[in-house]
């Protein structure tokens, strides 16, 4: 089973992504599962993914630090156990660090698992432009994201996207950097596996 972490503010597109890569996987003939940690502006429709073979687990925690590893680790077995996907998408909310839940869960070695490269989407047109002005948390999730895709670039200026790209390459130069990528056609999922 692959494990995809990705993260994100709200309003940044991980739900859309999500739903995109799901339905070409399910296409090709793959069990998918999704956990959902913040329900964003596009919803899951129960309808819909269950068409699609797709099976959802939502994560409700109190205390985020303290229980939010468990639960999600919780969740990862019971969908492996009830549904047995080729691959589960984490949705996480937008404080929590996708690169830091992805060490927690590589520490808790679940059998039959590969974690994939953790994930950071980033909507331009709500970015701050000054690393000293970005919430410490969206600061540490581009600092520690494997790949960062700058979304949503269609409602923001040519100018701004190229700042945007210079500020988060300044912040982690070794990652993978894309901009308004096509979830839809399969190379995003073939650059995340790769």
């Amino acid at each position: 089973m692959r494990v995809s972490i990705i993260g994100g503010a709200t309003g940044s597109g991980k739900t859309t992504m999500i739903l995109d890569i799901a339905k070409y996987l399910n296409l090709k003939g793959e069990k998918i599962g999704v956990i959902v940690q913040e329900t964003g502006e596009v919803d899951y429709d129960e309808k819909t993914l269950s068409k699609l073979g797709i099976k959802t687990k939502e994560v409700n925690s109190v205390c985020i630090p303290c229980s939010l590893d468990t639960d999600i680790r919780s969740n990862l077995l019971t969908i492996q156990k009830e549904f047995d996907p080729d691959t589960v998408f984490i949705e996480t909310e937008e404080t929590v660090l996708p690169h830091k839940l992805k060490a927690d869960l590589e520490r808790m070695a679940l059998a039959d698992t590969e974690l994939l490269p953790s994930v950071v989407l980033i909507n331009p047109k709500e970015f701050e432009m000054s690393a000293d002005q970005l919430i410490e948390y969206t600061k540490k999730q581009i600092e520690g994201a494997e790949i960062i895709c700058i979304n949503k670039t269609e409602l923001d200026t040519k100018e701004h996207i190229t700042n945007v790209r210079k500020l988060v390459h300044a912040l982690n130069p070794s990652a993978k950097i894309l901009e308004n990528p096509n979830f839809r056609d399969g190379k995003f999922l073939e650059m995340i596996v790769a």
